[in-house]
C-alpha cells in the first residue's frame, strides 16, 4: 500500500511512477482476472478524494468532481500477456509464464500517479475520470467499458491514451491527427482433405499441399489488387503466421489450420481482404475437391485521433514537452479505439529508447521516461 502524499511539493513523481510500475511489474495478470492488479490500484485510490467504482470483475473508475460540466477521461490497460521473462531485476514477475512485456505497467504507474496528482488539485478546468480497464491483449475490454456507458454518465467530452514505444527516443512523445492504427483482425482457415498413406497418394487429398497453395494464392491475389502507390492510410496487410498440418511422415495430410492476421483502415478495404480469404477458399476447393472455410474475427475498429481535439492541445504539448509529429501510422492495433467511437480522442506514443519490441521476453525500460507521459497528462488537462 502507498502512503497518501499532501500537496504536490511533497509529492516525488518519480519516486511514485517507479515504485508503481515496479510493484505492478511484479505481478502480472491475464485478460480479465486480474485481482493482485486491481487490489494494488484499489489501495492507492481508497486513500484519495474520489468516488471509486468497480468494474468487469477487475476494472476500476475513479472519478473525481470538480463541479465542471465536463470530464476528461484517461484509460490505462491492467492485463499482462503468457510470456516467461528471462529479465534479472528486483522487480521482476513473480508469477510464472507472465510477464508484462508491452508496457501496461507503465501505462498503469502514469495514470495511477496522475490519480494522486489530480486529488491535490481541487480547482481544474474538467472533471477528471481515470479508467483501469482489463482485457486489452485479449478480448476487448475497452468495448465492454465503453458500453457501461460509463463516458456518457460522466459526461466525457474526451479522451487520452499512451503506449509505451520502443522505437523512439527515450522521453519523446509522438502522435498524429486521423487514422493511427488499423483495424486488425484474426484469420483462420481450416482445410478438410482425405487422409491416406504416403504411399498411395492417389487415395488422398493433401490438405498440406493445398494449405501452402492457398498462402501463395492470397498472397498473390493481395498484391494484384493492392494500388500502386497506396497512401499511408490505404495500407494493408493479410499474413499468414502459423500453419498445423499432418499427424506422421509416412501419412497424406487430411486437415490444415492456418493462422494469420488482416489490417486495413478503412471499412472497404477491410471488405477487401475478407473478399480475397472467401474467394480463394472457393476455388481451391473446387479445384482440389476439398472443403476450405475461412473465418475472421470482427477485430478491433481502427484507432483514429480526432482531428479537431488533436489541433486543440497540439500547441501546448509542444511547448510542454519532447513532441515529434508520427509520418505514418503504426500497423499494431489497439483497442483504445472503441473509446474513440464514443467520444473525441487522442492516442499517444511514448518513447522507451531500448528498441526491444513490444511483447518480447526481455522488454524493459528505464522509469525516467514515465515522467513525461505524467507531464503529458497533466499538459492535457490543464491546458483546454
Amino acid at each position: 500500500m502507498v502512503k497518501k502524499e499532501k500537496g504536490t511539493r511533497f509529492m516525488d513523481f518519480q519516486k511514485l511512477l517507479t515504485l508503481h510500475r515496479r510493484e505492478l511489474h511484479k505481478i502480472p495478470e491475464l485478460g480479465r482476472d486480474l485481482p493482485k492488479t486491481k487490489a494494488y490500484i484499489k489501495s492507492v485510490l481508497d486513500q484519495l478524494d474520489c468516488q471509486v467504482v468497480e468494474v468487469m470483475e477487475s476494472g476500476l473508475y475513479a472519478y473525481f468532481d470538480r463541479g465542471k460540466d465536463t470530464t476528461t477521461a484517461f484509460r490505462a490497460d491492467m492485463d499482462a500477456l503468457p510470456v516467461t521473462e528471462v529479465n534479472q531485476a528486483d522487480y521482476t514477475s513473480l508469477h510464472e509464464g507472465r510477464m508484462h512485456a508491452c508496457g501496461h505497467d507503465g501505462h498503469m504507474a502514469m495514470v495511477l500517479t496522475m490519480v494522486q496528482y489530480v486529488d491535490t488539485q481541487k480547482e481544474l478546468p474538467a472533471n477528471v475520470l481515470c479508467i483501469f480497464q482489463p482485457a486489452e491483449e485479449t478480448t476487448g475490454g475497452a468495448k465492454e467499458i465503453c458500453e457501461t456507458g460509463v463516458l456518457e454518465t460522466y459526461h466525457v467530452d474526451r479522451i487520452f491514451g499512451v503506449h509505451m514505444w520502443p522505437f523512439l527516443e527515450a522521453g519523446r512523445i509522438c502522435s498524429k491527427g486521423g487514422p493511427m492504427m488499423p483495424r486488425s483482425s484474426e484469420i483462420t482457415i481450416e482445410v478438410f482433405g482425405r487422409t491416406s498413406h504416403a504411399t498411395a497418394p492417389e487415395n488422398g487429398i493433401d490438405a498440406l499441399l493445398i494449405g501452402c497453395r492457398y498462402i501463395e494464392e492470397i498472397y498473390a491475389l493481395h498484391q494484384k489488387r493492392c494500388k500502386a502507390d497506396p497512401t499511408p492510410e490505404e495500407r494493408t496487410i493479410v499474413q499468414i503466421c502459423k500453419m498445423e498440418s499432418g499427424t506422421a511422415r509416412n501419412v497424406i495430410s487430411g486437415y490444415s489450420a492456418l493462422l494469420g492476421t488482416m489490417r486495413a483502415f478503412s471499412d472497404e478495404d477491410f471488405a477487401g481482404l475478407v473478399s480475397i480469404l472467401e474467394e480463394t477458399a472457393h476455388a481451391l476447393s473446387e479445384k482440389y475437391d476439398c472443403r476450405i472455410e475461412a473465418f475472421h474475427s470482427e477485430g478491433y475498429p481502427p484507432v483514429f485521433n480526432n482531428r479537431e481535439l488533436y489541433h486543440q492541445i497540439l500547441p501546448a504539448v509542444k511547448e510542454h514537452l519532447s513532441y515529434e509529429e508520427m509520418e505514418l501510422p503504426a500497423m499494431i492495433s489497439e483497442d483504445y479505439s472503441f473509446y474513440g467511437l464514443r467520444v473525441p480522442s487522442v492516442f499517444f506514443f511514448l518513447g522507451t529508447g531500448t528498441g526491444i519490441a513490444l511483447h518480447s521476453n526481455n522488454f524493459d525500460f528505464d522509469e525516467q521516461v514515465l515522467v513525461q507521459g505524467l507531464e503529458l497528462y497533466k499538459t492535457l488537462l490543464l491546458h483546454q
